[in-house]
């Protein structure tokens, strides 16, 4: 049996779910720069993606979980039922459902940061993406 088939039906599942965007990111670079590093971080493909229906980097992380056949489920959130709530409810279903976090903080808002920080605490693998560098760095908490 394929060793990492094997890893993928035996161990426990890993379900990545994505906090943010990013508009200004190129394929290369959420290859290079993200994917590439967090697969090599978590020692194996996720099991399922759950991303945001929104954005760019969004649009390159379910092309490249196509690629691999990881199952990608795109997220939708309600504005026009919802109005300014949908976000937050997109979000709250995305990390209700994932194992594992990978968040892009953003440029002016550091809630996204403090999400990523929190559900570190809670015992989440979180892997953060910084606007301007895009680089990938995972969220450590120390027991207080």
């Amino acid at each position: 049996m394929d060793f990492e088939l094997e890893t993928r039906v035996l161990g426990t599942p890993i379900l990545l779910g994505v906090l943010g965007k990013h508009e200004q990111i190129s394929k290369e670079n959420i290859h290079e720069k993200i994917l590439n590093p967090l697969v090599s971080a978590i020692c194996r493909l996720p099991d399922k993606v759950f991303v945001p229906s929104e954005g760019t980097s969004s649009a390159y992380i379910s092309l490249w979980a196509e690629r691999t056949n990881v199952e990608c489920v795109n997220v939708d959130a309600d504005w026009r039922k919802l109005q300014r709530r949908a976000g937050i409810m997109r979000d709250a279903r995305i990390l209700k459902d994932s194992t594992h976090l990978l968040v892009f903080v953003g440029a002016r808002s550091k809630s996204y940061e403090q999400t990523a920080i929190r559900e570190a605490k809670k015992g989440k693998q979180v892997f953060v993406v910084d606007h301007d560098t895009l680089d990938l760095c995972e969220v450590v908490v120390e027991n207080a």
